[in-house]
């Protein structure tokens, strides 16, 4: 076998145990010669940071049907310059360089003639650091909501001018779709639908959208009222997509059908921040009310204020890693918890004082992560309520907006600003 530790950048590989020649251990075939007929090396597929440890296997087989791990020479080769591979002097073992960070190489080792199955290992940037994307982009976009669609790729709502677009996790290709899309209906936010289309709001046009993972877009206004002001969207545990709306909560049914919300719900609250709940529920923010809302599938509504500090103007919710909903406030400069029982905890220790953080969401670490519009950072909480804030990437100017967790185990970021691009953040 070879194992391998990679310490600031270094990662060492030392072959042992399989020789192909004769059979030392039985006596009964000592003597007889074989061929080696394959090489394997696993695992196929790896990640690395500076500072990691993982074990690698790699294992021949012979013509007898043997197999078994290499004590033997072979030689090693990395598919990618980025990822740098030099031998020792005997051969039995190798020394893989991690040089650039974001780049892919494929590590093999040739053994009797034959060469493995490849290895590929992935250099990773550092906790935080954030990679931007512009080209494709329509000029002086100004990005708003974004999610995870069914399709594998990275979706967004824009106004300014009205847009919803996509960006392919493994190219950066970013796409936008504009036809059968009002002008001036100022999208705010999207999500995945439980019909493998993405749903999104429009705040002026007072409609709620649905476009294919093709782009064909259809708008939907009926039912929802003349007052109602459509600003956040969510997929709920019934497979609707719910809506905050200013002065009530609605809900929309993939045939476009529109229910609407009011009763329970304390009048001026201005539902903001709208999630699906670990409990079968919908869970929202009251930006003006100060408090989080429960609204069961049904449209039973309870309201819960104790624990929230005054003044808090809750904005963003969502599912977190421990059972329990997350939440910002926004004026309160804080980070909030709510079990779905009701009992609060607040945080704030770790937070640059005046920040706006404005968004949060669960992280493929365990970890909640939320954007910080005035200070041009990105925060992480952990469920036990340690802070860490990065800037690694971002400019004063970069502004993140909302953020969402990709397919690939990446954080997206819409960042406007000066800057107005697609950002990807390693968690």
């Amino acid at each position: 076998m070879f194992s391998y530790r990679l310490t600031r950048g270094l990662l060492t590989l030392a072959l042992l145990g399989f020789g192909c020649g004769t059979d030392s251990t039985n006596p009964g075939i000592n003597s007889v010669s074989v061929n080696t007929t394959g090489v394997t090396v696993a695992p196929t597929n790896i990640q690395l940071r500076s500072g990691a440890s993982q074990q690698f296997t790699a294992q021949a087989s012979s013509s007898d049907g043997r197999s078994g791990p290499i004590d033997q020479v072979a030689n090693w080769a990395s598919s990618n310059p980025a990822v740098a591979i030099s031998s020792s002097g005997l051969a039995t073992a190798a020394t893989v360089t991690a040089v650039v960070p974001a780049t892919v190489s494929n590590i093999t080792a040739t053994y009797g003639g034959i060469t493995s199955n490849p290895a590929q290992v992935r250099v990773l940037p550092p906790t935080g650091s954030l990679q931007k994307f512009t080209a494709g982009l329509a000029p002086a976009t100004f990005l708003q909501g974004c999610t995870t669609g069914p399709d594998g790729n990275i979706w967004f709502v824009a106004d300014l001018p009205d847009a919803v677009g996509r960006i392919s996790p493994s190219t950066g290709e970013i796409t936008q779709f504009t036809t059968g899309l009002t002008p001036g209906g100022y999208p705010l936010d999207i999500t995945p639908g439980s019909d493998g289309n993405l749903w999104f709001c429009e705040a002026v046009g007072k409609r709620i959208g649905r476009i294919t993972p093709a782009g064909v877009i259809t708008e939907f206004s009926t039912g929802i009222s003349p007052s109602a002001t459509p600003l956040r969207v969510c997929l709920g545990p019934d497979g609707n997509v719910w809506f905050s709306a200013g002065d009530r909560l609605a809900k929309i049914t993939p045939a476009g059908l529109v229910t609407e919300f009011t009763a329970g719900l304390t009048p001026g609250a201005d539902p903001l921040g709208i999630c699906a709940g670990p409990d079968g529920n919908v869970w929202f923010t009251e930006n003006f009310g100060n408090r989080i809302g429960r609204i069961t599938p049904a449209g039973v509504i309870t309201e819960f204020s104790a624990g929230i500090s005054p003044a808090s103007g809750p904005v963003s919710i969502c599912a977190g890693p421990d059972g329990a909903l997350w939440f910002i406030e926004q004026a309160g400069n804080r980070v909030g918890r709510i079990t779905t029982a009701g009992v609060v905890t607040e945080f704030s220790a770790g937070l640059t004082a005046g920040s706006l953080p404005f968004h949060i969401t669960s992280a493929s670490d365990g970890n909640l992560w939320f954007t910080e519009s005035v200070a041009s950072k990105i925060g992480r909480i952990t469920p036990a309520g340690v802070i860490t804030e990065f800037t690694n990437g971002l400019s004063p100017t970069s502004v993140p907006n909302w953020l969402t967790p990709g397919p690939d185990g990446n954080l997206w970021v819409t960042l406007t600003g000066g800057e107005n691009s697609l950002g990807v953040l390693v968690p």
